[in-house]
């Protein structure tokens, strides 16, 4: 099917979304285009598949949250850099207050990205204020974060 067909419920749920073996899957979500994109998200069932996709391998935190990736694709980010500006969730420490992804603080921190996606008018503010953010609430400050974010 043609994800830029005006389609039925049915017809999204006929979609396949790729594996992420050699690239496949980046290279379907870079095709697409943000209202592609956003019509399927909108399916419970394939935002599942896709967001599974994105979160492989496991075992890394997302600075450009999944929950958002729809404001990321508005914004021109390709899968492989979301993929590539990643951080082993062991690595990732917060401060203010203390605490390991997945633990104290990760609540707090994941809410306060949200809040900064949300509010950022262009990906460039987005990082600028990723990179404040960071300098507060991550152990190593800015350098907690991976080099394609740093500002």
């Amino acid at each position: 099917m043609n994800v830029g067909e005006k389609g039925t419920s049915e017809a999204l749920a006929k979609i396949k979304i790729p594996s992420i073996r050699n690239g496949e899957f980046n290279k379907w979500f870079d095709d697409l285009s943000p209202e592609q994109f956003n019509r399927m998200w909108e399916n419970k069932e394939l935002r599942k598949k896709i967001e599974d996709r994105i979160r492989k391998p496991c075992g890394h935190h997302e600075w450009h949250l999944v929950a958002r990736t729809p404001k990321f694709k508005e914004w021109g980010i390709s899968m492989d850099d979301i993929k590539e500006m990643r951080t082993f969730t062991k690595d990732v420490k917060f401060v203010n207050p203390p605490g390991v992804h997945g633990g104290e603080g990760s609540t707090i921190a994941h809410n306060q990205i949200l809040r900064i996606i949300d509010t950022s008018v262009d990906y460039e503010t987005f990082v600028k204020r990723l990179n404040n953010w960071a300098e507060d609430r991550l152990e190593n400050g800015k350098m907690g974060l991976q080099i394609g974010l740093r500002r």
